[in-house]
């Protein structure tokens, strides 16, 4: 989770590299090849260090946040959290309460000027919402933008009302994806849950099990099996809600 102290970092470990090659063309001018390949090596091992001192801050910001994350609770004293989940971005999280059969979110609360939080921050507040599962009428799995998978609870009445609050779920047809695409998306950026709930005045709530720009992970890589395995966990455990009648 980025914050002031690591975007610094960031910038000095970008920076670092560009004083190292200005100092190596400077002393390579001069016939000084030793000293311009030691200021080389010095600089770009500068660009190492502050970018890994950036990872570190941004993961002891990312763990304050989380501890402040658990501040917040339902008002209900019955809640039981069976299944919890916290966006990889710290914008959301999702619990399960099998207990009381209710879906809770945690979404960033609005900024002063209505806007909607895009990045996590340290000390941001969240709004929770609670939901039956009845109300739980779909679920949606996007991997890098393209939606990849759908789950419609088989209910009688479930598509109208979907669409009665502005909501819609197609079904998924395979398309050819040109060779382009395909060397594009062997690294994934995102992996993003859609949850539609039965709720007019904020149907969809969003999930990140991965979110990551600057760190495309391989679908072979040991990052990306974890991701899945909790994505698959979780679209386990809503469509069970969704077939299950007696949560009706």
């Amino acid at each position: 989770m980025p914050s002031t102290q690591s975007n610094w970092y960031v910038r000095f470990g970008c920076l670092a590299p560009i004083i190292g090659i200005a100092a190596l063309v400077y002393f390579l001018r001069r016939d000084a090849i030793l000293p311009g390949f030691i200021f080389f090596a010095a600089f770009f091992g500068f660009a190492v260090l502050f970018l890994a001192l950036s990872t570190r801050a941004e993961e002891k910001v990312k763990t304050k946040q989380l501890e402040h994350l658990e501040s917040f609770k339902p008002a209900k004293s019955s809640y039981e959290e069976s299944h919890a989940f916290v966006s990889f971005d710290v914008l959301s999280k999702i619990a399960v309460d099998e207990n009381n059969k209710r879906i809770h979110f945690w979404e960033p609360a609005l900024l002063a000027d209505g806007k909607r939080v895009n990045k996590a921050y340290l000390k941001m507040p969240y709004v929770l919402s609670e939901y039956s599962y009845g109300q739980l009428l779909a679920l949606e799995i996007y991997e890098n933008g393209v939606r990849k998978q759908a789950v419609i609870k088989d209910a009688e009445g479930t598509a109208e009302r979907i669409e009665a609050i502005g909501q819609s779920v197609e079904p998924i047809v395979d398309q050819k994806v040109s060779m382009v695409k395909k060397s594009i998306h062997r690294r994934v950026a995102t992996v993003e849950m859609k949850i539609i709930m039965d709720d007019e005045t904020k149907p969809v709530h969003v999930i990140r099990f991965y979110s990551s720009l600057d760190k495309r992970i391989k679908k072979d890589s040991s990052e990306y099996i974890a991701v899945k395995r909790n994505l698959d966990h979780w679209i386990s455990l809503l469509s069970f809600v969704m077939e299950n009648r007696r949560n009706f």
